[in-house]
C-alpha cells in the first residue's frame, strides 16, 4: 500500500465497540462519540436546534452580530442605536446615518392571532427603518413602504403624522399608501420610514409605534400599517448570547397625558451563565443640571416631555444599560441599578423569574457619569408561586412516547432520564425549542409533556380548563376546521398547566382512558420544530405555551476529529445539504485484505465510500462537514451543519439510485450497493449481527467512532488515534437519525451481493480469540477511501496493531500492540490470549 497522499482521507475500521453504545454495552465504550455528542449528552434521536456557535458573547463580551447569522424570521432594522454607545468590551455599539443590516438585527417581529406581524418601538426615535426578511435558506429581502414615507410630529409639519393613537399605512386604509416594496439589495434607496421623534416641544404625545404587516397569497410581505399609541411606552432586555432577540418591557399610563407607571416587568428566562443588558432612551431628570449636560450631549434638543411631565425626558436613540458586569446576586452597592455604556450584568439563576425594570429609580451620580448620557435604571427580580413554574430550570425536555428514545417501546413506560428529547433555548425565539422528524404511525396516537430537569414532577400538560369543560386541547387533526381546540400553529398556541405531580402518580393513571393531561402529537409525518415558551404572568402564574412548526431547514451537529467534522445520518424524508460545506457518501463496497499469506491481524481492508447528490429517505449515509476556513478546533468540537429537505426535482429511480451519485457519468452501467444501514427509529436491541433459522451469521455490524473516545484508551492510553467503524457488541444499539455498517458475512446472503460488493468472514471482534473457521486471529484493519478524493488507490499507512500474536511470544501485549515490560491493571494479549490482571 502507498503512503498517504495530501487529497487522500483514510478512515480504519478496527474492531471493539459502537458508536453510541451504553457502559455495559461494551468494553470499550465511546465517551464522547464522533456521531453527534455534545458535551456530556447524547445527541437526541432527533435533531436539535442548539445555540448559535461560540461567539464572544459566551465569554462574557458583547456580541456584534452580523447579519450572516441571522435566524429566519421578519425583523424591524434600522439605525436605532446611538452612535454614543461605546462599543468594544462594554456593548454592542451603535448605528451610523444608514441602516447597515448587519449589526442590531434584535427587533424581531412576532405573528398574531390574526396571521399578521407586529413589533413595537418608542415613538421618540429618530431613524430610518425597513423590514430585513430571512428564509430558512439565509436568503435575504428588504421591504419598505415603497417611498420615504415620513412619521413624525407636529413640529416643522402641518400636523403629526400618524396623529396621536391614529394609525397610518396600507391596511388601514391611508390614501396614497403603498404596499410593501421589496428589494434584494441590502440598501435603503428610497424604500424606507423615516422616522423623526414626536417629542419635539410641539407634539410630545410620547408613547410607542407598532409596525405591522400581513401575507399576501404567495407567502410576501404586503399591506402594513403604524400605529401610534400614547398610553404604552416600551424598553428592552437582550443577553449577550449571539443570535439573541429583545424582551419587550411595556409601561401604561391613562388618558395620553401624565406620568407612567415606570414598573416595566416581564417574564424572562435566565440560563445561569449569561449577562444582559436592559435598552433604554428615558432620562428620568432633566431639571437637574449635571444629568442634562450628560444627555444634551446625545440628544441636544432634549427636554421634559410634555404629556409626561415628571421632569422626565427621551432620547431619539436607544443605549445598552449594564452594571459594570457586576452580578445581581452580589453585595456590591449599584448590582441592582444600570446605567449607559457599562459592561452587561450577570444573573445566576436557572428559569422563568418576572423582572422589572424601572427607569425612574436609577441612581443620579450614576447618570452624572461621564458616558451615560444621563442614563440609570433598576432591575428587581420578582420571586414567583412555588405551585406555578417558578422553579429552577437547567434542562427542558419533550418526554414520552410521541418522542423517539424518551419512553419503553416495550413497557410503555416514559424515560424521564432520557437526553433525547431535551430541548435548546433559543435566544432568538426566546424559548425552548427541538426540531423532530416523524413517522405517520405517532400522528394523533401519541403523547407527550415537557418536562424540567428531568423530574417526572415538574411537568407540563393539558390545563384543567381543558379538562374540565373538554376543549382546548391539541387539535386531533391539526389543519382541520376545530375552533374548539388548537393547531399549535405560531397564530394558535396550545396553553399548558405546570404541573408538580408526576403523571405516573396522578389519579387514575394506568386505566384504559388515556390520560386527558398528556398532549396529543397532532402532526404527521415530516420535519417540525416544537417552541416552548416559559412565561409567568404579573402574579407569578404560569401561563406556558407551545407552537408546532413545519420546517425545511434542520441543522444538526457533527463532531471534529483528526481534521474533519463527521457522522452517519439517516431520515424519512430526502434532504441536501443547504451548502456545499457538507459532504453525503453511501458505503458502497468493502475489499477484503490482501497478501492472503499473511495473518488477518497484518492486512488492511478497505471499505469504498461513494459521493452522493443529495440524502434519499430512508438510507443510510456518512456526512462530512467542511472545517470553516482561519479557524481551529480541538476533538470532540461540535459544529452545527444546516440540512434541507431536498426538492422535488432530486431523481429517483425507486430501489436504483445510481443516479444520485455525483459521479453518475463515470461510473454509467454499474450497479448500485450502500452497506449503511439507516436507523430513523432508534433500535435499541441491534446487536452486533444478524442470523438464520440455525444461528449461522448473516450481517456484521459496525458502527462510527474514534478509538481515543474509548474506556479502553482512557484506561491505558496507548495508541495512535484514528476514526473508524467498530464492530457492534452483542448489546449494541444504533439511535434514529444515524446510521451502521451492516457487511454480508458469506458469498450466499442477499442473493449473493457479497460476491460483488463484498463479504467479511471474520468476527472483527477487538475482544475476542475465534473467527468462523476458529483458525485465525480475529483483528481487522479497514480503511474507508472516499471517491471525491481518491487519487488512485493510495491510502493511509497505519501503524500496525497485533493483539492476537500468532508467534509464541510470553511477552505481554496492549490491545493495540503495545509491547509492555510489566503489565498493570487491564486487559492484554499474552501467549495469543486474553489476559486481565
Amino acid at each position: 500500500m502507498k503512503k498517504l497522499t495530501k487529497s487522500l482521507f483514510v478512515l480504519m475500521l478496527m474492531l471493539g465497540t459502537m458508536l453510541e453504545m451504553k457502559a455495559a454495552d461494551v468494553y470499550l465504550l465511546t465517551a464522547e462519540t464522533i456521531n453527534g455528542s455534545v458535551g456530556k449528552y447524547e445527541v437526541p434521536s432527533n435533531h436539535q436546534l442548539a445555540q448559535n456557535t461560540l461567539s464572544a458573547g459566551e465569554s462574557g463580551e458583547p456580541v456584534a452580530q452580523s447579519a450572516t447569522d441571522v435566524e429566519p424570521g421578519y425583523y424591524l432594522v434600522g439605525n436605532f442605536f446611538s452612535q454614543y454607545n461605546k462599543g468594544g468590551e462594554y456593548n454592542p455599539g451603535g448605528d451610523g446615518a444608514t441602516i447597515d443590516y448587519k449589526n442590531h438585527v434584535y427587533f424581531k417581529f412576532e405573528q398574531q392571532k390574526d396571521k399578521s406581524y407586529a413589533f413595537s418601538i418608542p415613538a421618540c426615535l429618530t431613524a430610518h427603518a425597513q423590514i430585513l426578511a430571512v428564509d430558512e435558506y439565509d436568503n435575504k429581502m428588504v421591504y419598505g413602504p415603497g417611498e420615504v414615507f415620513n412619521l413624525h410630529g407636529a413640529k416643522d409639519n402641518t400636523s403629526a403624522l400618524p396623529s396621536t393613537n391614529g394609525t397610518v399605512g396600507t391596511i388601514c386604509g391611508t390614501t396614497g399608501a403603498k404596499t410593501l416594496l421589496d428589494s434584494a439589495t441590502m440598501a435603503e434607496g428610497n424604500n424606507y420610514w423615516n422616522l423623526v421623534t414626536r417629542n419635539d416641544k410641539v407634539t410630545d404625545d410620547d408613547g410607542m409605534y407598532t409596525f405591522s404587516f400581513t401575507l399576501d397569497k404567495d407567502g410576501n410581505p404586503s399591506d402594513w400599517q403604524v400605529k401610534h399609541d400614547a398610553n404604552t411606552r416600551v424598553t428592552y432586555f437582550i443577553d449577550n448570547m449571539e443570535g439573541a432577540t429583545v424582551q419587550p418591557l411595556y409601561d401604561t399610563r391613562i388618558g395620553g397625558k401624565g406620568p407612567f407607571s415606570d414598573n416595566m416587568e416581564t417574564p424572562f428566562y435566565f440560563d445561569g451563565s449569561n449577562s444582559y443588558w436592559a435598552i433604554d432612551y428615558i432620562v428620568n431628570d432633566v431639571s437637574t443640571t449635571g444629568i442634562l449636560a450628560q444627555a444634551i450631549t446625545a440628544t441636544p434638543d432634549i427636554h421634559e416631555t410634555g404629556s409626561v411631565h415628571n421632569n422626565s425626558g427621551t432620547h431619539d436613540k436607544l443605549f445598552f444599560l449594564g452594571n459594570g458586569g457586576v452580578d445581581y446576586n452580589s453585595t456590591n452597592e449599584y448590582r441592582d441599578k444600570v446605567w449607559a455604556n457599562q459592561k452587561p450584568f450577570t444573573l445566576n439563576l436557572h428559569g422563568i423569574k418576572r423582572i422589572k425594570y424601572n427607569p425612574n429609580q436609577g441612581n443620579n451620580d450614576l447618570s452624572m457619569q461621564d458616558g451615560s448620557y444621563g442614563l440609570s435604571g433598576s432591575i428587581q427580580v420578582i420571586s414567583g408561586n412555588a405551585a406555578d413554574a417558578d422553579v429552577l430550570i437547567k434542562t427542558m425536555s419533550m418526554i414520552g412516547d410521541a418522542v423517539e428514545e424518551t419512553y419503553d417501546a416495550v413497557t410503555g413506560k416514559w424515560k424521564y432520564t432520557s437526553t433525547a428529547g431535551d430541548m435548546k433555548y433559543d435566544d432568538n425565539e426566546r424559548c425552548f425549542s427541538l426540531t423532530i422528524s416523524t413517522v405517520d404511525a405517532k400522528y394523533a396516537k401519541s403523547h407527550f409533556r415537557f418536562v424540567a430537569n428531568h423530574d417526572a414532577d415538574q411537568n407540563w400538560g393539558e390545563t384543567d380548563g381543558n379538562i374540565t369543560n373538554n376543549t382546548g386541547f391539541a387539535r386531533p387533526t391539526y389543519d382541520a376546521a376545530d375552533d374548539g381546540n388548537h393547531s399549535c400553529m405560531a397564530d394558535d398556541a396550545n396553553d399548558v398547566q405546570f404541573r408538580t405531580t408526576a403523571r405516573e402518580k396522578e389519579e387514575g393513571f394506568g386505566s384504559t382512558t388515556p390520560n386527558k393531561k398528556d398532549i396529543l402529537w397532532n402532526r404527521p409525518a415530516g420535519i417540525w420544530t416544537i417552541r416552548f415558551y416559559p412565561e409567568l404572568d404579573k402574579d407569578g402564574k404560569d401561563i406556558s405555551r407551545y407552537t408546532i412548526s413545519e420546517t425545511k431547514v434542520i441543522k444538526i451537529p457533527f463532531t471534529y476529529c483528526l481534521g474533519k467534522f463527521i457522522r452517519t445520518y439517516s431520515n424519512n424524508v430526502a434532504m441536501a445539504p443547504v451548502d456545499d460545506n457538507v459532504k453525503v457518501y453511501e458505503a458502497y463496497r468493502y475489499k477484503k485484505p490482501e497478501n492472503a499469506g499473511d495473518p488477518l491481524s497484518e492486512r488492511m481492508g478497505t471499505v469504498y465510500l461513494r459521493q452522493l447528490k443529495y440524502i434519499p429517505a430512508n438510507m443510510g449515509v456518512v456526512l462530512v462537514g467542511e472545517v470553516p476556513k482561519g479557524e481551529s478546533f480541538s476533538d470532540y468540537a461540535t459544529l452545527n451543519f444546516s440540512l434541507r429537505e431536498a426538492p422535488a426535482e432530486m431523481p429517483l429511480e425507486g430501489d436504483n439510485y445510481t443516479a444520485v451519485w455525483t459521479k453518475a457519468d463515470e461510473y454509467a452501467g454499474q450497479e448500485w450497493n450502500n452497506y449503511l444501514k439507516p436507523t430513523v427509529t432508534a433500535i435499541d436491541k441491534l446487536g452486533n449481527a444478524d442470523t438464520d433459522a440455525d444461528g449461522k451469521i448473516l450481517h456484521r455490524f459496525f458502527g462510527l467512532a474514534n478509538f481515543h473516545s474509548t474506556n479502553y484508551y482512557k484506561q491505558n492510553g496507548t495508541g495512535d488515534d484514528y476514526i473508524g467503524f467498530f464492530r457492534l457488541t452483542q448489546n449494541g444499539r444504533s439511535g434514529a437519525n444515524k446510521a451502521y455498517l451492516s457487511i454480508p458475512a458469506n458469498t450466499v446472503v442477499d442473493d449473493g451481493v457479497g460476491v460483488k460488493f463484498g463479504y467479511i468472514d471474520f468476527n472483527g471482534q477487538f475482544l475476542g480469540n475465534e473467527t468462523d473457521d476458529s483458525k485465525n486471529p480475529s483483528l481487522v484493519k479497514m480503511a474507508i477511501v472516499f471517491d471525491d478524493e481518491d487519487d488512485g488507490g493510495s491510502t493511509t499507512t497505519v501503524t500496525e496493531v497485533k493483539p492476537n500474536s500468532t508467534d509464541a511470544d510470553a511477552s505481554f501485549y496492549t490491545l493495540q500492540g503495545v509491547k509492555v515490560s510489566r503489565p498493570v491493571k487491564g486487559v492484554y494479549i499474552h501467549n495469543g490470549k486474553k489476559f486481565i490482571k
